[in-house]
């Protein structure tokens, strides 16, 4: 073999290696590229999933607050409309308390109810009182009864009032007693 095919074998055989080895390095290289490419698109699937998960919150979280701000609104305007309507209602029970007031019946119901509570006293001292809007009746009412009825000085609509001081009691069948339990005890169904 002469120094020229020596050495042309020797160069080839340098640029096969040279080759061979830039090849490996490129190989080497891309497949580096590709991992850091993959690694990256992980990172950023994990933060857009983590964006999209947290921008969810946000907005399910702005949802429920609208929804409990208007769940709120309209049980204000329920509640208002409520108190209305047991207004208007109350309003006429009262003008029809204020009818029966006029009626014989209500002269008997005083009489029942004054003779009921002489009962309940059974021979202890009572006062009772009726409301200055009933002053009319008084005298019916006694000769009625047979008993001393006192005018009060407090408008409580209608009914009588009681007191049996010995047993420190008060019997209260005022109308404005009753109408105001009732208010409190009202509810629409």
């Amino acid at each position: 073999m002469t120094l020229d095919e020596k050495l042309d074998n020797f160069y080839h055989s340098a640029i096969d290696d040279a080759t061979a080895q830039s090849v490996k390095m490129l190989e080497s290289y891309e497949l580096s590229l590709k991992e850091m490419a993959e690694e990256k698109k992980k990172s950023l699937k994990k933060q857009a999933e983590q964006k999209i998960h947290t921008e969810s919150d946000n907005l399910l979280r702005e949802k429920n607050k609208k929804l409990s701000n208007e769940s709120m609104s309209i049980k204000r305007a329920i509640s208002e409309k409520t108190k209305e309507k047991i207004d208007i209602l109350f309003t006429d029970v009262e003008k029809r308390l204020s009818a029966y007031m006029k009626t014989p019946e209500y002269q008997d119901f005083l009489v029942n109810k004054i003779n009921e509570a002489v009962a309940f006293a059974n021979d202890d001292e009572i006062t009772i009182y009726i409301n200055p809007t009933d002053a009319h009746l008084k005298s019916a009412l006694e000769s009625s009864t047979k008993v001393e009825l006192t005018i009060s000085n407090i408008d409580f609509i209608g009914g009588i009032r009681c007191v049996i001081t010995e047993k420190h009691i008060l019997i209260d069948n005022s109308f404005i007693s009753k109408l105001e339990e009732e208010k409190s005890n009202f509810k629409l169904s």
